[in-house]
């Protein structure tokens, strides 16, 4: 991998910019897992489930996937024994092919570690959900558990679509 920045989907995102057919944002979408809500994560084995809606007004391309977990309000859990599976929804196309430990896909900023920098962008149509299972192998339930999808919106101009700049349906 050559560096943040550098993949075809985002060479091809930047392109169209640079040619006026689409505007990019930063953004960032967040599958929150909160005690006292129906996604709140149970003691040892607890499993939740948290959809996160595309807007239906821009793509959304996800580069960084970032993992916070809280066992109470003032202590983050740096490497938490839990798993991960995420799926686009609509297509029903995982990002795995089973859940894995939240730390070989997800990274965090405690303890000098970083988010993880995905090794290939992905694209997430509008109006599309991503749907995050957790399962919790700790002996507590967290307080708080959070994921953070940081990436970009994209807002087609004209008469360009996803078709368009990305080749892809």
């Amino acid at each position: 991998m050559n560096g943040y920045g550098t993949s075809p989907i985002e060479l091809l995102a930047a392109d169209a910019m640079l040619r006026r057919e689409i505007w990019c944002e930063h953004f960032t979408y967040s599958a929150p897992f909160l005690a006292g809500t129906p996604q709140a994560l149970g003691a040892a084995g607890g499993q939740a489930t948290q959809n996160t809606n595309i807007n239906a007004d821009s793509d959304f391309v996800v580069q960084m996937m970032n993992l916070s977990v809280r066992s109470d309000a003032a202590a983050n859990v740096i490497a938490p024994n839990m798993s991960i599976l995420i799926v686009a929804a609509g297509s029903g196309k995982q990002i795995m092919d089973q859940a894995v430990p939240v730390t070989n896909l997800l990274g965090n900023f405690g303890d000098a570690q970083v988010p993880s920098q995905l090794p290939f962008p992905r694209l997430f149509a509008a109006k599309g959900t991503v749907q995050t299972t957790i399962t919790n192998r700790e002996a507590f339930a967290p307080l708080r558990v959070e994921v953070s999808f940081v990436g970009f919106k994209v807002y087609y101009t004209g008469d360009k679509t996803r078709q368009d700049i990305f080749h892809v349906l």
